[in-house]
């Protein structure tokens, strides 16, 4: 397996003779975090299904290192009846063979729950019983931890403390594979990122921080003859003249870097007077 923990070759799923995944190959080394991002229902949470072993692939396979332990935080909880503290106490009994419960304490504090610990979960917000699924993943001891969009719904300081403590894990060998949205947390924790379309995994910098282009703009005094010469500039410059707006006797262009000492010559020529210039970049 070339160093990795798990490792996913050709993995496909079909529902209903929809393809949602195709061929999809993915390896990951212990200590890393992979982000998956797509638009909803490209088939993210699938794939971390099948990955974790809770869904099986059409075709293809899955491979992990012998006794890998792994855990999933899914996108959503179910809403049941026993309270959040019994929820927690059952689950640490499950997770852990300890008798001090400091630890789970320190995250009812971390993570503001301790107003909410006699609360039943079918009365919880999706953050909050978010919030109980991410400490049942802490309490374990993990080498894989699959989370699906960890973050949803949950308020800024609780996604910082999340964040810190995936840190930690990480530096201390454990595996992330992430399906999120969030621009913070992939920035913070993924070593690669990947984008699910059209049932194919491609590179997902582009989805996440999108495509920038440099750009020019300059501010012109009109002249003589402007809309005769509106008209030359759009004819000879076409695309790579990406907008005109009048201000008065002033009009700001914007266009590809590439074309302005073309457009200096331009103005030079028929003696329009460039008021100000300056280089930005545009996320397009």
């Amino acid at each position: 397996m070339n160093n990795s923990i798990l490792e996913a070759k050709n993995v496909s799923k079909k529902y209903e003779g929809k393809t949602v995944l195709q061929d999809i190959s993915l390896s990951a080394g212990k200590g890393e975090a992979i982000g998956l991002v797509g638009v909803n229902g490209c088939g993210k949470s699938t794939l971390l299904r099948i990955l974790s072993g809770l869904s099986n692939p059409s075709s293809g396979q899955v491979s992990c290192s012998p006794g890998i332990r792994m855990a999933l935080i899914p996108d959503r909880y179910e809403k049941i009846n026993m309270t959040l503290q019994k929820f927690m106490d059952h689950m640490y009994r499950m997770e852990t063979d300890r008798e001090n419960r400091d630890e789970m304490g320190r995250y009812f504090r971390e993570f503001h729950l301790e107003s909410m610990l006699d609360t039943p979960m079918k009365y919880l917000s999706k953050g909050t019983l978010q919030k109980a699924g991410v400490i049942q993943a802490l309490l374990g001891r993990r080498e894989l931890l699959f989370l699906d969009e960890p973050l949803s719904g949950q308020d800024t300081l609780s996604q910082m403390t999340l964040i810190q403590e995936l840190k930690k894990r990480k530096a201390a060998g454990m595996t992330l594979i992430m399906a999120c949205h969030e621009t913070y947390l992939i920035e913070e924790l993924a070593d690669r990122i990947y984008e699910i379309k059209d049932g194919h995994l491609e590179d997902g910098i582009s989805y996440v921080y999108g495509i920038r282009r440099k750009k020019a703009i300059l501010l012109v005094k009109y002249g003589e003859d402007s809309g005769q010469i509106k008209e030359r500039l759009e004819k000879q410059f076409g695309e790579s003249l990406y907008g005109m707006t009048d201000y008065g006797s002033l009009c700001r262009l914007e266009a590809d870097v590439q074309i302005a000492e073309e457009l200096f010559r331009f103005f030079g020529e028929i003696k329009w007077h460039i008021v100000r210039y300056e280089e930005a970049e545009e996320l397009c």
